[in-house]
């Protein structure tokens, strides 16, 4: 059989079509040809990674996928016996009529049943060995920080001047940072980011007094490994929850207000502490503390 997915998404809605993806294939009695279609760039790597275990390269595979391709453009003409699109605005409509995750809105859409149990919607990803020999592999035991997303209001192109829906402004930081390097004194502390990031100014002294270095660019295969070996990641909902997700990295999440947590909470992280909070009005002092706590838990299920 060959089919073709579409899958046009962010990291973090990419990544929770796997379940449904890995139930379809399942499901199917013959073998596939599997193409997946979505946009050059840093999120394509992740859609090998969703169903690596079933390749047939792989000495353990299932075996059910007999070819796969991660494609950019399809032309008109090819057949395919099956087509899909992994629509995640017609999931969002759904988890909210239904009050349920994002990963199970894709498999409903899709005709599938997965259980609506934390397992059942934990994101899969399964990195391969190191592609990049720049990158000294595995950085062993780092606390990854994740400031940035994409998807924030105060990063609306088409809108400037919005208030930060998920963005925390940059001093409610400083407190965490400083619990870090006082909780984690010698391992290394890395902040994550797109290529264009950067530490922003009111925060740079301090990162270079307490030997906070930037991380930025990495690609997710690469990023993955690292989380498999991370002490902790602290971050908002952005790309990285999700990725570290389906690592099980130890993670505190700051999750924002304007989203139910039904929708897209990791909650398939069995290593995660999170607060739903609104970045404008939340006390760096709430944060501070509730970041303690998710420290103190992690280091006692050591």
């Amino acid at each position: 059989m060959k089919a073709l997915f579409e899958s046009i998404n962010l990291i973090g809605d990419a990544l929770y079509i796997s379940p449904a993806l890995r139930q379809w294939i399942m499901k199917q009695e013959h073998e596939i040809y599997l193409t997946i279609l979505t946009l050059n760039d840093h999120t394509a790597p992740l859609y090998p990674g969703m169903v690596r275990d079933m390749m047939p390269e792989e000495e353990t595979s299932s075996r059910k996928i007999r070819s796969m391709s991660v494609v950019f453009d399809v032309p008109e003409t090819e057949h395919f016996d099956f087509r899909w699109k992994f629509d995640v605005s017609e999931a969002f409509k759904l988890s909210d009529q239904k009050k349920q995750h994002l990963a199970k809105s894709y498999a409903d859409l899709l005709g599938v049943e997965i259980p609506a149990t934390y397992a059942a919607l934990k994101p899969i990803f399964i990195p391969r060995d190191p592609i990049w020999p720049n990158l000294d592999l595995p950085i062993k035991d780092a606390v990854l920080v994740s400031m940035f997303s994409a998807s924030c209001t105060s990063r609306d192109k088409k809108t400037p001047g919005l208030p930060p829906n998920k963005m925390l402004p940059w001093d409610k930081w400083r407190m965490m940072l400083l619990e870090l390097r006082k909780q984690y004194p010698a391992y290394p502390i890395r902040v994550l980011g797109a290529p264009e990031d950067k530490i922003p100014d009111e925060l740079d002294e301090l990162c270079v007094q307490n030997g906070i270095e930037p991380m930025f660019g990495i690609p997710l295969n690469e990023l993955a490994l690292i989380m498999r070996n991370a002490k902790l990641l602290v971050t908002i909902d952005n790309g990285m929850s999700h990725l570290a997700a389906s690592q099980e990295t130890p993670t505190f999440l700051m999750y924002p207000m304007c989203l139910g947590t039904h929708y897209i909470l990791p909650i398939g992280n069995p290593n995660m502490v999170y607060v739903q909070m609104n970045p404008v009005t939340v006390k760096s002092e709430y944060l501070h503390m509730a970041l303690q706590f998710a420290i103190k838990k992690f280091k006692e299920k050591k």
